[in-house]
Order: structure tokens, then sequence, then C-alpha cells
């Protein structure tokens, strides 16, 4: 063992920063806790949150952990995915006191980690798209995943799992051999050791004093687990895939995890929502085999297109890869599967590349907001971020040259690895078209794309065959009909009028907003509710319609001019409070009927800028609302603020601007509950939250929005000196809708609870290494040297 080496320059080790992020082995540690601590929770959390408003499971899964870390380290640093991997962590304290057999030759092999990827996620995935992507079904993916992991660790030695089983165990070997890191030894100081400390710290069974002759780190995950057991141990920089310009020991499954990865998600990728957001995606040969297929077949919920995309796509690579090596194995006079695993590692980079593409244009779009605010919802707070950008910004087009830096990429190394064949340099120059044949369709496919959206043009409705596209057109096509303005309900002059988040023609629940040029945009309805208590939306609005923003400017806006429900919306470019305000006046049976409609909402992008301004974070009326319901602040009120169970919502009733004494006030919950009360002589009245969520204890959710709506009335006679001849009374009416969230207390015994059931395991699992340590065994395994 060494204690100390002078370390060279391109040493990461010797870097301050970088070697204590990639040596330091408390950090290290920390690291790797923490990762696992966040798998467990996403995974609970998926559990017991299955709605679709948890997006804290699937940002953790499908926004860091895949695609954007692992695609961005790969090509990178290498393998660091790994080493930090829960499985991977976790697992090599399981073998370390599992069983530690070997595992069965029939299960020694690659191959199946390779197809469970291709085939158990990437097929399921075009068969049925929205499977894996829910919450509650992330969960149980990664679940069963992990128990297999945790079966397999604790039958066999050698953290077997990770090189075997491990849907991306062989991906991550694979696509590492791009990287511009190696994990190698210094030779000097190796020639001289006898102990091989950095084998024995290895949970892998591995030899890092190996890799620089063999120009190969073989299964290292990275976890650094040996730099610490050796100083003469190095983690350096390199060339970019220097490794794949100097002969190797191939690997069969490397070479093909290039070929189906690139198949599976590139290519089908391409043909599914690349032309098949094209108006002719209808005659492509995938969409035709769907349609004669379907007469034959009843496919179900299977999206069929999707599947013969992903089927053709295999095809094709597959047949690109093969034909061109045969054809280039002939011209060499060399044995096919020689020359085709030897020159296959040049398709490398091809997926990896355009994978970091396509990453980093979603990250900037979307992916940072819902990473952002799935991470809020996962803790408890709200969050409301703008997209980095928006498509169609020219600036994003310079990830798409990354597809053409793997080409070039590509090509070098086929040409470098070409060169180390003892062949006749004509021969090699005729072989090299044919080698190159995926290369040269991955750039066929991607030309043809574009000549496919230039002259055909881009489908109005995405996917233009997709057939949960067009049941979503003909669920839209349904709702306008049935929410023709003919056929809207009307209002009575005395029914209360408020604000909802939901269109009440529309039976899915969504709620209205979106980001629009980086800008939130939130989106209302006015709706009434008729005798038997059902919703019912606008079709006309005739009232008038003004906006408070953050700044405290107020202007009238106009309501949508599409047919069918009515609704409002309105951007909030500024972090604080929105009031929208819906007036109307109207005259009947000797009475002025005044109504003000109300819908407060704030803005707070969590900009270091923000600034909490008491004046302007105040409750605001405007003057042309007459009457009107405002709520008011308390002292300790930040942008973190929210309403829950338990708590007290104090609220002030305007006339004309002033405080109203005696003013009837109500508030009224979903479920039917209702508190009614009269103003003080300030004009406020007081009410508690009740709670108001009862749900089965698998199924509570923190995050759920107990709404309820403020509803206050006031009649005022009118004097003969004030009056009109129109009308002897004036009749107020104001409605302010709110939500609050349930009190800590009702969900934190079932963290008590999960703490418990953990704590029970970990209890568990020190009793079970107790007695494994301390019973007296039979036998015991000795070496001894039969020369003496």
């Amino acid at each position: 063992m060494v204690n100390f080496i002078k370390r060279d320059k391109d040493d990461i080790y010797a870097k301050p920063i970088l070697g204590f992020l990639f040596k330091n082995q408390k950090f290290l540690l920390s690291l790797k806790i923490a990762v696992s601590v966040l798998f467990v929770y996403a995974l609970y959390f998926g559990f017991a949150h299955t709605g679709k408003d948890n997006t804290f499971t699937t940002a953790v899964f499908w926004g860091i952990f895949w695609s954007l870390f692992m695609v961005l380290t790969l090509p990178t640093f290498g393998r660091i995915f790994c080493g930090i991997c829960p499985h991977g962590f976790m697992g090599k304290y399981i073998t370390k006191y599992g069983l530690k057999k070997t595992m069965p030759k029939w299960m020694q092999n690659r191959f199946i980690g390779v197809l469970l990827l291709v085939f158990g996620w990437w097929g399921i995935y075009y068969m049925f798209p929205g499977l894996f992507r829910t919450p509650q079904g992330t969960a149980i993916l990664f679940t069963v995943m992990t128990l297999i992991a945790f079966v397999i660790y604790f039958l066999y030695k050698d953290m077997s799992y990770c090189k075997y089983v491990c849907p991306i165990g062989t991906l991550t070997r694979a696509y590492a051999k791009l990287s511009f890191t190696w994990l190698g030894t210094y030779k000097s100081a190796c020639n001289e050791c006898r102990t091989f400390e950095c084998a024995t710290a290895c949970p892998y069974n591995l030899k890092p004093f190996t890799f620089d002759n063999r120009n190969s780190m073989t299964d290292c995950t990275l976890c650094m687990d040996c730099s610490s057991a050796c100083e003469a141990v190095s983690f350096k920089f390199k060339k970019p895939s220097f490794s794949l310009f100097s002969k190797l020991q191939p690997l069969k499954a490397e070479v093909w995890a290039y070929i189906l990865i690139l198949a599976s998600i590139s290519i089908s990728m391409s043909f599914h929502h690349g032309i098949g957001r094209s108006n002719a995606a209808d005659i492509m040969i995938w969409s035709k085999t769907a349609e004669f297929f379907k007469n034959y077949i009843d496919f179900g919920s299977i999206d069929t297109i999707g599947l013969f995309a992903f089927v053709y796509a295999l095809i094709f690579t597959i047949s690109a890869a093969i034909i061109g090596m045969f054809i280039a194995s002939k011209i060499l006079k060399k044995d096919f599967n020689a020359t085709f695993y030897d020159l296959g590692y040049s398709y490398a980079p091809l997926f990896i590349l355009g994978s970091i593409a396509h990453s980093l244009e979603v990250f900037f779009t979307k992916g940072y907001e819902h990473i952002t605010e799935g991470f809020a919802y996962g803790f408890g707070f709200s969050l409301d971020v703008a997209p980095l950008a928006s498509r169609g910004d020219s600036w994003l087009h310079i990830f798409g040259l990354l597809k053409w830096v793997a080409v070039i990429w590509a090509f070098i190394i086929l040409y470098k690895r070409v060169k180390l064949l003892n062949v006749p340099k004509l021969r090699k120059i005729a072989a090299f078209p044919f080698a190159a044949s995926l290369i040269i369709f991955f750039i066929g496919v991607n030309m043809y794309t574009g000549y496919i959206f230039k002259t055909y043009g881009k489908a109005s409705s995405g996917h233009a065959n997709h057939s949960s596209a067009q049941k979503r057109f003909q669920g839209t096509a349904e709702n306008l009909k049935s929410s023709d303005t003919t056929a809207l309900k009307k209002p009575d002059i005395k029914d209360t009028l408020y604000f909802s988040q939901t269109n009440p023609a529309i039976k899915k629940k969504t709620y209205g907003g979106g980001h629009y040029s980086r800008i939130p945009v939130k989106k209302v309805w006015p709706v009434f509710k008729d005798a038997k208590g059902k919703e019912n939306c606008l079709g006309t609005i005739d009232a008038e319609l003004y906006l408070l923003d953050a700044n405290l400017n107020t202007t009238k806006i106009a309501h949508s001019k599409e047919p069918g429900c009515k609704s409002i919306s309105f951007k909030m470019p500024d972090n604080g409070y929105y009031n929208l305000f819906y007036i109307d006046k109207k005259v009947q049976d000797d009475t002025l009927f005044v109504k003000t409609a109300k819908y407060e909402i704030m803005r707070f992008n969590h900009s270091n800028d923000a600034v909490y301004d008491k004046e302007k974070m105040a409750a605001h009326s405007i003057k042309e609302a007459s009457f009107d319901i405002v709520r008011l602040r308390d002292d300790d009120e930040t942008f973190y603020h929210n309403l829950y169970s338990g708590e007290n919502i104090r609220v002030q009733v305007l006339l004309d601007g002033k405080a109203v004494e005696g003013a009837d006030i109500a508030l009224s919950t979903k479920t039917g509950w209702l508190k009614s009360l009269k103003t003080d002589k300030d004009g406020v009245a007081s009410f508690m939250l009740i709670n108001d969520y009862f749900p089965k204890w698998s199924e509570f959710d923190k995050r759920h929005k107990n709404e309820f709506l403020l509803t206050a009335s006031y009649t005022k006679n009118v004097s003969e000196n004030e009056g009109s001849k129109d009308y002897k009374k004036i009749r107020y009416t104001a409605t302010y809708p709110s939500f609050y969230y349930p009190n800590s207390s009702q969900y934190s015994s079932y963290s008590y609870g999960l703490a418990a059931a953990i704590i029970a395991m970990i209890a568990s699992g020190f009793a079970i290494f107790w007695y494994r340590s301390t019973r007296e065994k039979p036998f015991k395994e000795v070496r001894f040297n039969e020369e003496n």
C-alpha cells in the first residue's frame, strides 16, 4: 500500500476542488446516503401521492436521474452515476453480509440487462406511453427493480447484479468509453506492490492496477473505494474516447448496446415523435402497417403506431449495421464477427450526443420548471417558476449541432479503428463507407426528417396519427359541442357568481394556466350554481372585468372569444398578488343588484431579487368594485404563506372602499360545510378553517387542496335624495374563492409510522448481522501453500 505519491498534473485527485469531490470518502459517503434517501423518499411519495399533482416522483427519476444527470455525465466524467447509484451503494452492504454464491453461468450474460432496457422499458414505453410516466407507475417500476436487485445482491457475490442484470449496467459501461476521465494506477508504485489493497477494497472484485495495460476499466463504476485504500490509484483527464483509438478486447454486449439503444431511442423517436408530428405521418410504413394489422387484431389500448415505429427502427438499424459490416468484412478479408465487434465501437457517439442535445433542450424549455416545482411539491411548499426558454428560441438550435458532432466523432473513431487493422490501405479505403453504414443511416434519418417537415409541414395537432391524440381531439370537440353558447344555462340575477380554476363543461379536471413567452399565465372561468347545485359556466359575459396587478396597477381586460364557456386569462410577470374582478350591475324589481366576483392569486418565482413589499402585498381593492371582500394579511406573512386547516382566516367587507358593519358573510366548502357570520364594526369576520379532509391513511395527500368560497351580501335602502327612479334598494354580493391545505399534524403520524418502520428494518438488519457473525461455524475455509 502506498501512503503518499506525487501526482501528475492531469490527475484529478491533485486538483483541490475536484479532488475533494471525487476522492474525499466522507463527502462521497454523505452524497451516496443523500441520494439513497432521496431515492427511497421519491418511491414512498409515488405510492402515497398517486395523482398527477405529484410531480416530485417523476422529477426525481425522469427529470434528474434519467436522462439529465446520466446522459450528461456518461460521455464526460464516465460512470459517476453508477458510483452514487442507490442500488450499488446499498447493494455493497447487502452483498457483504449475503450468501456470496457464484452467479450461475446462464445468468452471467450481459445481454440480460441490455434486453431488459430495450424491450422491458422502451418496447413497453412505445406501446403504452403513459404507463411508467405516472407517479405510481414510476414508483412500482423502480420498487420492483430494487427488490430484484436486493435479492441478487444477497444471493451472489461481486456485485453481479450491476454487471449482468442491471438494465443500465452494460449501457453505462459501453458509453463511458467516450469520457475524458480514466481511473488507473501509477505503474512505478504498483511494480513493487505485493498486497494489492486497491483490488481488495473493490466490491466488484476488479483489479485497478491492470486497467492501463488492458486498455479497459471493465466494470468499474467509479465508486472510488479503491482510492481510499491506496494513494497509487489515479483518476486522470484523458482525450475523449482515447481508449477506442487503440487495441482493446471487444465486448459483444457493448457493441449491441450501441446499436439497440440507437434504434430504441434516437431512430424510434425520429420515426414516432419526429416524423409522427408531420402531415406525412399517415403515409409512413409503420403507420400503414399498424392500420393493416388493426383489421385483424384487436390491440386494445396499445399505441400500435408507436409499436411498429419501434419495430421498424430496430429492423432498419440492425440491418444497416449488419449488412454494411458484412460487406466491409468481405472487402477486408476478415472474419465477420471480428470486423463487426472491432469496428462497431465507432457507433458509440451517435446516441449519447444526440441525447445530450435533446436533454438540454428539454431542460431549458420545461425540465427546469418540472424539476424545481416537483421538488417544491415533494418537500411541502408551493413554487411557481417559468421555463428558462420557450420552443422556437433561436439559441436552442445550437444544441442540434451536437448530433453532427456525434457523426464526426463516430467517423474519427471508425478511421482510427480501421487504421489498426493489418490489411492493405486500398482495402481499408474501400471498406470504410460500408463499415460506416450505420453512421450514414443515422445521417439519412436526420436529413429525411428535415425533408419531411420542409415538404409536408408540421401537423397542427402534434402527433398527426397518434391514437391518443385523436381521442383528445375528439374529446375537445365534444366539449365544445356540449358547451355551445345556445345550450348553456343563463344565470338568474339572484344566482351567486364566482371564479373557478376549472372549466365545468369538461369532465376531466384540469387547472387553467401555463407559461407563454416565459411569463406565467393564469386562466379562470366565471361560474354559477343552479338549483341542483351543479356548476355552470357562462356563454356570454356582459360584465366589466378588471385586473389589479402586483404593482397595484388597474387595467380593464377582456374575456376569451372562443365559443362555449367563457374564460379570462391574464399574465403574471412580477412577483406578488394579482386580483381579478368581475363587476356586474343590473336592475330588477326595484332593486339594483351589484355583483362582485373576485379571484386572488400570488405569484412567486423564488428568484434572489424577490422582495416581499408589505405595502404591495397587503389586501387591496379597486374603486370600480363598490362591494368587495379582502383577506387581511398576518404580520409575519411571506412569499411562502399558505393556509392550513386549524388556522383562522380574517376577511374584511368593504362598501365603497369603507368597512361595512353587519354584512352577512359565509364560508362554504366543497363538501357542504357552511359557517355564517356578520361583520363587526370594522367590517371584519374571522373563520376557522376546519379539517374537511378524511382520506384513507394510505391515500393521504398533504398537498390536497380544500377549496372554499367566501360569499358576502349586504342590502342598502336608497333614500329619495340619493335614489333613482329605477330602484329603491341596492343588493350587494361579493365572492372570494380560495383553498387551504391539511395541517401538518394530520399527516405527521404517517411520517412517524414510516420512520418507525425504517428503524425496525434497520434494527432487523443489525440483528441478522449479529446472529451471522456470532454463530459458531463448524467449518472454516483456510488457504495454505502446498509447496511448504
